[in-house]
């Protein structure tokens, strides 16, 4: 049998197919669109509660100063890549997208390099220095940025460490154009002697200028390749020894404020002392090479066991570690902190730290101040200040009630001998702004030297004396401040106390004639000036 099509039927069978077809679509479409419609409101339901991710961006890069102080342990990480590098890069630059970039700057040429660079615009984002005078310039030239309105903002933590005692110190042109490091001990300069060489030729401790005189020839007399007093002689140092001829009974708190030491009564014969000890040996012959240099000349000769004596900053030999270095060459070594520079009354006067510490500056060719203060507002928590100042628990310091104890071993001699400055809002080691105590025994944490630590900051501390705050800017320190300092230190130092003691007076004056003459007078009659205006109203 044959099948026969029939056109009708089949054309109702395409017509059936296609409408049925053209349903699914649209079922389907409605389903899709239906199912888009219920994803769409999930997705804003989500999106409600889970902000959309932004992309990461590029790291930022804060570029901070780093001082070059030459004074690298053998076998220690350099300065720029060690274990205080590494745990600000990972601790406060990842979490915050910042890249850290270390700038060295050698320390004793820090005020002449920062002054070039900021006259380039090259400084780095966050910059430091010491000298009063270089940060009332760069406020008075526009070349700082207003830090207030940002600690303000970020830096709640930075406050509670360094209180509005300290920060006031960095307030210029009625602006906070410095971030003030505190001064955690105030004592400055102690000077110790080698007990064992006491010891060995039968010598009491010295307790007076002239005991230390005859103690110093007795020393060049038995050990004639020494230098009896091999401290760090230069201006600042040899402030307790000057101030011990100073007639104090002539010096009013005027005249401690406004005049240098250059025409203090008594001062002369300070200076007339340290040309007799130079004359006859007793210091180092080539202290001159050392001023204004980072030589370390001094710690290496007291490592290699020429010292007799010297004059430091308080507890230096033991937080950079020389100390421990000399007697580990030589057991036998032992110093003793001495404080023999008296007057005419009997006491030891020796100037002290005020509350301020280095001055912490953002230049303002800078766009980075936010991230600068976030920085020392992250470096102000405590966790970060223990960290910064010690090391890692169990490696370089153990917690001693509460307090951070040294480890006596080479992790920590290698690391802690700059600690200072990775943690630069603090000058010396810190735990508590109501317990000084707590203070006083971190700085003398490290425990074969804790005695020594004490005695020294005793020392340092004992008739010490700080100068009258004068709130008012002085202008002509301002402009002849930095050449001033240069004259008196690297200059007219040098050479009267190098001069032969017949040519003494005759350069003495006319070194202290040509200080006075290129800026010294001006200074000094304005500063007389301020106190009058602001003590004796």
């Amino acid at each position: 049998m044959r099948l026969t099509r029939k056109p009708g039927l089949l054309l109702l069978v395409c017509v059936l197919f296609v409408v049925s077809i053209m349903a699914g679509c649209s079922s389907s479409k409605n389903n899709a669109a239906d199912s888009s419609s219920s994803s769409a409101a999930t997705s804003s339901d989500k999106s409600s509660d889970t902000p959309k991710e932004e992309p990461k961006k590029d790291p930022v890069t804060l570029r901070i100063e780093l001082f070059d102080r030459n004074n690298t342990p053998a076998g220690a990480d350099p300065i720029t890549n060690n274990f205080f590098t590494k745990y600000i890069q990972e601790n406060f630059g990842n979490p915050n997208n910042i890249k850290i970039e270390w700038v060295t700057i050698p320390r004793s040429e820090e005020v002449d390099k920062l002054n070039v660079l900021m006259a380039a615009n090259q400084a780095p984002d966050l910059v430091f220095t010491y000298d009063t005078p270089t940060v009332e310039r760069y406020s008075k030239d526009g070349g700082l940025t207003d830090l207030g309105p940002i600690i303000e903002k970020y830096g709640t933590n930075l406050k509670k460490v360094l209180n509005d005692d300290v920060l006031s110190y960095g307030v210029f042109e009625d602006k906070q154009y410095a971030i003030v490091a505190k001064r955690v001990i105030s004592a400055q300069i102690s000077t110790i002697i080698r007990q064992d060489w006491l010891d060995e030729l039968k010598l009491p401790v010295p307790t007076t200028t002239e005991e230390f005189y005859d103690t110093l020839v007795a020393f060049k007399k038995a050990k004639p390749k020494a230098i009896p007093y091999g401290g760090q002689t230069d201006y600042f140092h040899t402030s307790p020894l000057r101030y011990s001829f100073w007639e104090w009974d002539k010096i009013t708190e005027q005249d401690f404020y406004a005049n240098p030491d250059w025409v203090m009564p008594g001062n002369k014969e300070g200076l007339r002392f340290l040309n007799q000890l130079y004359n006859e040996g007793l210091i180092d012959k080539d202290f001159p090479l050392s001023i204004g240099k980072d030589t370390n000349q001094f710690q290496k000769n007291m490592v290699n066991g020429l010292v007799g004596a010297a004059s430091t900053n308080t507890n230096e030999p033991i937080y950079q570690g020389y100390l421990a270095e000399s007697i580990a060459k030589d057991p036998n070594t032992k110093f003793t902190i001495i404080d023999p520079f008296k007057d005419a009354q009997g006491k030891t006067p020796k100037p002290a730290y005020t509350p301020n510490g280095i001055y912490l500056l953002v230049p303002k060719a800078s766009k980075r101040a936010e991230e600068v203060v976030k920085y020392l507002d992250w470096m102000s928590q405590p966790e970060n200040i223990i960290r910064l100042q010690n090391g890692t628990e169990g490696e370089t310091y153990e917690l001693v009630d509460g307090v951070p104890k040294t480890l006596d071993n080479d992790a920590a001699k290698n690391l802690l001998y700059n600690y200072s400055d990775y943690c630069m809002i603090l000058n010396g080691k810190y735990v508590s702004n109501e317990d000084n105590m707590l203070n006083i025994a971190a700085n003398a944490s490290d425990p074969n030297f804790k005695d020594f630590t004490i005695a020294s900051i005793d020392s340092g501390t004992k008739d010490s004396m700080t100068k009258v705050r004068i709130l008012r800017s002085i202008e002509s320190d301002v402009k002849y401040g930095t050449t001033l300092k240069k004259k008196q230190e690297e200059d007219m130092f040098v050479k009267i106390v190098t001069a032969s003691p017949s040519k003494f007076d005759a350069v003495y004056d006319s070194e202290v004639k040509d200080y006075m003459k290129i800026g010294g007078q001006a200074v000094m009659d304005e500063k007389r000036a301020a106190y009058e205006a602001e003590y004796k109203k």
